[in-house]
């Protein structure tokens, strides 16, 4: 044999050995967990790879976001007053930051710690 049909051989053997190891990682349940933890790994990477090579997707960040929009039903944007009465910034008892329009919106024992916008 020469070596052109040597590499011919082993490139298919080792091939079919990652083929082997493949199936084996898709069809057998672990019992350990470091096992375990692997499996979901060559699961989630294997996943990638495929979606990498043929992604009929998106190619740009502008695709991404216009593709959003068009899929994504009207949000409903509450109406700010028009008026120019003051807005007011207020951090309720979850950590959040909350706007009002008005004082009278803030809840009693929060309006002490509540700040009014500028425009």
């Amino acid at each position: 044999m020469n070596r052109t049909t040597k590499a011919i051989i082993w490139t298919f053997v080792f091939l079919l050995l990652l083929l082997a190891v493949d199936q084996f990682l898709l069809r057998v349940e672990f019992v350990q967990p470091q096992m375990r933890v692997a499996r979901s790994f060559y699961l989630d990477f294997r996943q990638r790879l495929f979606t990498l090579g043929g992604s009929s997707g998106p190619d740009s960040v502008d695709a991404v976001i216009d593709a959003e929009r068009r899929d994504a039903a009207p949000a409903q944007t509450p109406q700010r007053k028009t008026s120019n009465a003051p807005r007011y910034l207020y951090v309720d008892a979850q950590g959040t930051l909350q706007f009002v329009d008005s004082l009278e919106e803030i809840p009693p024992h929060l309006r002490k710690g509540a700040q009014r916008l500028e425009d």
